[in-house]
């Protein structure tokens, strides 16, 4: 009668667990994997939500809390605006946070990303050698302002002591806005792990946004040589934006080539004609940073001149602003975009 009695009781058990187990396997109701990233296999979305615009604030340094004057120390952080998928997913029970994140960079760096920042809590939270915060799970409650009711977000991710963040970023195209992707893997602790959701002890869980900006298109027309002689001649100074560089690099792209030929017909057309090329950034980052960044972007720019157009290296100077002169507020993609530029000034 015993062995019978257990007989009924598995008969009755494994069909639930059957059932619990599938419904673990199933994303959430209308979500779906961003067309720009692909899941790692074995993972299933928990939730997702899709914002037309809203804002994404990247960081690109370690937060830290400060014990003295209870205070979160000033953290430098890209703050970018447009179209936002938000994507939970929990991934195989077999994958660790590192295994995660090479996973994602590797797919996006295949589709043209590049990595702007990274770091790992390195499994000590609360020491120096965490590269993301202080401890307490200080960086994505800083970070992540969004989604706050979320309990995975809020309290399970936050609770993580093995954590590790990356974001990336894909130049504009003439077609498109950049676009940037931030992931966040956090490998759940005991004390949150959720049954109910399918979540162990170990299990990672990671949050990943994508935000598309706007292509800027009406930036993207060439100024033609004698437009640049009307500016000079008006007020001194001719702005463009058609040169055009790489996130936090002095290489000029190829889709520069149009906008230099024009200012070496510029410059051909009148020969006693002297420029200050002068660099200009937006405020990511800090001062002294952008300033050399700037600087180096100009003699890139002389050099491309001097080497490609063959102007005399005496009748260019470049100049770095970093972001001391700014056509438009930073507050906004759209103005931090007007601020990236070059600057032709008349010399003599």
């Amino acid at each position: 009668m015993k062995s019978l009695s257990c007989g009924i009781v598995c008969l009755c058990v494994l069909p639930l667990l059957a059932q619990t187990e599938s419904k673990f396997q199933k994303d959430a109701v209308g979500s779906k994997d961003h067309p720009l990233l692909k899941r790692i296999e074995g993972a299933i979305i928990l939730k997702s939500t899709s914002k037309k615009f809203d804002s994404l604030a990247i960081p690109l340094q370690r937060i830290v809390f400060d014990y003295g004057t209870q205070k979160f120390k000033d953290w430098e952080k890209l703050t970018v605006e447009g179209a936002r998928t938000t994507l939970f997913y929990r991934e195989p029970a077999d994958a660790g946070t590192l295994e995660c994140i090479r996973s994602y960079q590797d797919d996006l760096k295949a589709r043209g990303f590049e990595v702007i920042f990274e770091g790992a809590s390195n499994g000590s939270p609360t020491e120096e050698k965490n590269e993301l915060d202080n401890g307490y799970g200080r960086f994505i409650k800083q970070v992540y302002t969004s989604e706050t009711d979320y309990a995975i977000q809020q309290y399970t991710l936050s609770g993580c002591d093995d954590f590790r963040f990356t974001a990336l970023k894909k130049p504009a195209t003439a077609d498109t806005g950049d676009v940037y992707v931030t992931i966040f893997c956090g490998a759940v602790t005991g004390s949150w792990k959720d049954p109910q959701k399918g979540i162990a002890e170990g299990t990672v869980l990671a949050r990943i946004d994508v935000l598309e900006t706007k292509a800027l298109n009406n930036r993207m027309v060439v100024v033609k040589a004698d437009e640049m002689q009307q500016q000079i001649d008006k007020s001194g100074r001719v702005a463009l934006y058609g040169i055009l560089f790489d996130f936090n690099k002095t290489d000029l792209k190829p889709e520069s080539d149009a906008t230099l030929k024009e200012i070496g017909s510029l410059l051909e057309a009148d020969a006693s004609l002297k420029l200050l090329v002068a660099g200009h950034t937006d405020n990511a980052g800090d001062f002294d940073f952008n300033r050399d960044l700037s600087s180096r972007r100009a003699a890139a720019v002389v050099e491309a001149l001097v080497r490609r157009f063959h102007v005399s290296a005496g009748r260019l100077l470049p100049f770095g602003c970093s972001f001391a002169s700014p056509a438009a507020s930073n507050s906004t993609e759209d103005g931090r975009a007007k601020n990236r530029r070059v600057e032709l000034v008349k010399w003599n």
